[in-house]
């Protein structure tokens, strides 16, 4: 592929560096993305499975708003995570992934 570059070899990436104020800033914000990311998937999760904010927020014992806050990516604890898998009938695994071995954590 002549003439392609990998965007890190480009200048984009330490303008967006700059842009957000540092590099921790950056990667705040990366992470903040992805969060979100995350967060989307879940309730994409619970649409797949028919089930409202509502069901799900009765099943772990919280409030609508806390539910919408984990879709949106706050997610304080794996706990919290445990339980909204729990509530769409699911359960969380914890692996340990060393590429040629796996060690299942909880």
């Amino acid at each position: 592929m002549s003439g392609v570059k990998r965007w890190r070899d480009t200048t984009h990436l330490g303008r967006a560096i700059d842009t957000a104020g540092g590099p921790r800033a950056f990667e705040a914000e990366v992470g903040e993305m992805l969060d979100h990311a995350r967060g989307w998937r879940l309730a994409e999760l619970r649409k797949r499975r028919e089930m409202t904010q509502e069901q799900v927020a009765s099943r772990m014992g919280v409030s609508v708003a806390r539910v919408s806050q984990i879709e949106a990516g706050n997610v304080a604890t794996q706990e919290v995570l445990a339980r909204y898998v729990g509530a769409l009938g699911g359960t969380l695994k914890l692996i340990a992934d060393f590429g040629d071995e796996q060690l299942k954590v909880a």
